[in-house]
């Protein structure tokens, strides 16, 4: 009788511990998007910040689902430290481009050599508002699906304004 008893308790906490770490990995989906809808974000909005609209391949009144952009860079040998030329003109370093892969992941291109920047990417929209050079309007999107079928989203919206 009591291995009978003992059986069923340990089913039971059996069953509890398998259905925790189901509802444990699901719960976790929904921070693991926002994590890589903002690890996709940070590094874009700071190298934007820094770019001038005339270094932008998004053009004023268009959108496009990649960019490529210039950020200021000292190019002078040997380096100065200062991204600027002896006559005050910027120097500007090589093109940097923001792209969504075939499998949902973001890639950063910057002188030929590519890295994952996020994984989960299910839409990447880049817009350049007309009447206002500056600004570059970035929509994400990152979408994964649990063991179940349930699919979980996270999307944003950010506005940048180039300073150059």
């Amino acid at each position: 009788m009591a291995l009978v008893i003992f059986s069923v308790i340990a089913m039971g906490f059996g069953y509890a511990v398998v259905a925790g770490k189901s509802s444990l990995l699901v719960s976790d989906i929904p921070t693991k998007l926002r994590q890589d809808v903002l690890f996709a974000l940070l590094p874009m909005v700071k190298e934007l910040r820094q770019s001038a609209p005339s270094k932008v391949s998004v053009t004023e009144g268009t959108s496009s689902n990649t960019i490529t952009f210039k950020i200021p860079h000292d190019d002078d040998t040997p380096p100065d430290g200062v991204p600027v030329d002896t006559i005050g003109n910027v120097e500007w370093g090589p093109d940097i481009t923001y792209a969504r892969d075939g499998v949902g992941r973001l890639i950063r291109t910057y002188s030929g050599v590519s890295s994952v920047v996020a994984s989960n990417i299910t839409s990447l929209q880049f817009t350049r508002p007309a009447g206002n050079d500056a600004i570059i309007q970035i929509d994400i999107t990152a979408a994964r699906a649990d063991g179940q079928g349930t699919l979980y989203q996270d999307a944003e919206q950010v506005i940048v304004k180039m300073r150059n």
